[in-house]
C-alpha cells in the first residue's frame, strides 16, 4: 500500500490541505480560511482544520496517514507550538485523524525545508509580509524578520504599497517629487482625487491586503522609467538583502555554495525587485544562488513531509 501524508499550509487569510499518495496521486485538495491563531483564534483554527479533515474523510474513510503535518503562520515560539499543538491534536481526536508522524511547525520553516530538498540554504518570501529563513541541514534553523506590519516587513507587498501611498501624499503636499504613481493609484482604485485615496485608507473595507495590490502599479510605474517608483524597488531590494543576508550569516553560510529560494508575489511578480535583490547576492553572497520557486508553498510542504520519512 502506497504511503500517504496530509499536509496543510496556513495563512493569516487562506488555509490549504492536501492528502497524496508517494507516487504523487492527489486524493484530496481543499481550501479554507485562514488559520494562523494570533490573527483569527484558536476558536476560528478548529473550526478552519475541522472542515477540511471533514471533507478528507469522504476520500479516506479510516483517516490513517504515515505523516501529518501542520504548517501554520503564528507559530513563532515554543509557547506558540504548544498552543497550536494542543488545537491540532484535539481537532485530530475529534476527526479520528492517525498519523504515523506529526510535524507542527512555522508555515515558512516547512515551506524552506521542503524547497531546499534538505541541503543548506535559505527560503526568502516577499509577499504581504517578509520573512527569511535559513538553514545549514545540520540541524540549525534561524530566521529573520516576519514581526508583522506594523512594525516591520521590510520589503513586502504591504511596505511597497505603503511607500506609494507616501510618495502620493508627499508629492501632492509638495513635500516629495512628481510621480507617475498618483495617476496610476487612483485609476487603480477608481478614486478621483488624493482625498479620496486618504478616505479609502480609513474605509470599513480597509486591509492590509489591499495596501499590498498597489505594489503591482508600483511595479508597473518603475518598469516604465517613473524614478520614484525605481526608487522605492531599490530601497525594497536593499531590505530584502539584508533579511536573507542575516540568515545566511546566522547560519555560517556566507561562503558555502547554497540556494535561496524566492517565493511571495511582491518577488514572484517583479523582475526589477529580484534582479535588484540578485545585484546584492553577487556582491556579498557570491557562492549562493537566486531561484525564484516554482513550487506553491504546499507543494514545498508536501516535500518536507516525505523528506522527514526519508530522513
Amino acid at each position: 500500500m502506497d504511503e500517504v501524508i496530509l499536509a496543510i499550509d496556513g495563512g493569516a487569510t487562506k488555509t490549504a490541505m492536501t492528502v497524496q499518495k508517494r507516487n504523487g496521486v492527489v486524493l484530496f485538495d481543499g481550501k479554507g480560511e485562514g488559520s494562523n491563531f494570533q490573527t483569527v483564534g484558536a476558536d476560528k483554527v478548529k473550526e478552519v482544520l475541522g472542515s477540511l479533515l471533514a471533507e478528507v474523510r469522504k476520500v479516506l474513510p479510516k483517516m490513517k496517514v504515515e505523516i501529518a503535518v501542520f504548517a501554520l503562520a503564528g507559530i513563532d515560539s515554543k509557547q506558540d507550538e504548544l498552543v497550536v499543538r494542543g488545537i491540532v491534536e484535539e481537532v485530530s481526536r475529534l476527526h479520528g485523524l492517525q498519523a504515523s508522524k506529526l510535524i507542527i511547525e512555522n508555515d515558512a520553516e516547512a515551506t524552506m525545508l521542503g524547497a531546499t530538498g534538505g541541503k543548506p540554504g535559505a527560503l526568502l518570501i516577499s509577499g504581504t509580509g517578509s520573512i527569511a529563513y535559513a538553514h545549514d541541514a545540520k540541524g540549525k534553523i534561524v530566521r529573520s524578520g516576519g514581526w508583522g506590519h506594523r512594525a516591520g516587513d521590510e520589503g513586502s507587498g504591504y511596505w511597497l504599497g505603503r511607500e506609494v501611498l507616501r510618495a502620493i501624499f508627499r508629492m501632492e503636499d509638495g513635500r516629495g517629487p512628481e510621480t507617475t504613481l498618483k495617476r496610476e493609484v487612483l485609476q487603480e482604485l477608481e478614486l478621483d482625487s488624493v482625498q479620496a485615496l486618504a478616505g479609502w485608507l480609513f474605509a470599513s473595507t480597509y486591509s492590509v491586503d489591499n495596501v499590498a495590490s498597489l505594489s503591482r502599479v508600483l511595479s508597473t510605474c518603475a518598469e516604465k522609467g517613473d524614478g520614484v517608483a525605481i526608487g522605492i524597488m531599490e530601497e525594497a531590494a536593499d531590505e530584502l538583502a539584508l533579511l536573507v543576508g542575516a540568515v545566511l550569516r546566522k547560519c555560517e553560510l556566507e561562503n558555502v555554495e547554497s540556494d535561496i529560494y524566492l517565493n511571495g508575489g511582491a518577488l514572484i511578480n517583479s523582475e526589477m525587485l529580484v534582479n535588484g535583490l540578485r545585484n546584492h547576492v553577487k556582491t556579498e553572497f557570491p557562492l549562493c544562488q537566486l531561484i525564484t520557486s516554482t513550487k506553491s508553498p504546499i507543494e514545498s510542504i508536501v516535500a518536507r513531509g516525505w523528506l522527514e520519512l526519508s530522513g
